[in-house]
């Protein structure tokens, strides 16, 4: 049975290659527990704007004595080991995190789903597909939007929605090599 680590951050800018991470949330699940939460606030290395703070409630207080990311970077890597990394808007938490590892001198590649990616193509009479959306849609509890671990947790239940309703074999020959690459 395939391990699961869902992943969700926070940045400081809408284009993850611009920002810096402020937060990053890792739940992992063995396909029927969850075995490990994990989540730290994270300095940035640039400043917060305000609408940031507003979507987040992240402020410049918040992070001012956290870790910076090459500080936490080895407890990400320990609880995404031998995951699947999923993520609603995969691309996006993982480019954010490709950059933050790049400044560490570290690469960061892992398996992926995208939970936003699933939903469109499972269910595609819909017409948005945020996770809230996809939340309400499919009647789960969603609270705390836009603090990681709160997110990666509304990932989680959603992503086993969609393995309970389509299966897990469908949801895994999705699966794609971080960074994208055409398979050998």
């Amino acid at each position: 049975m395939p391990l699961y680590a869902v992943i969700d951050v926070e940045t400081t800018h809408g284009d993850p290659r611009q920002g810096s991470i402020i937060e990053v949330g890792v739940l992992c699940h063995d396909g029927m527990r969850d075995t490990h939460a994990w989540s730290s606030l994270v300095r940035p290395s640039t400043p917060i704007p305000g609408f940031i703070r507003r979507l987040t409630g992240i402020g410049p207080s918040d992070v001012a004595d956290a870790p910076r990311f090459s500080e936490v970077v080895a407890g990400l890597q320990r609880s995404t080991k031998d995951h699947i990394v999923v993520a609603h808007n995969v691309r996006y938490d993982m480019t954010a995190l490709e950059h933050e590892f790049a400044r560490t001198g570290l690469v960061f590649h892992r398996e992926t789903l995208c939970t936003e990616q699933l939903s469109r193509e499972l269910v595609p009479h819909l017409s948005h597909y945020n996770l809230g959306s996809l939340c309400r849609y499919f009647g789960i509890p969603f609270h705390g939007r836009h603090r990681a671990l709160n997110d990666a947790r509304a990932t989680l239940a959603l992503h086993q929605r969609l393995m309970g309703e389509f299966g897990e074999e469908r949801l895994l020959a999705r699966t794609r090599l971080w960074p994208w690459q055409a398979r050998a």
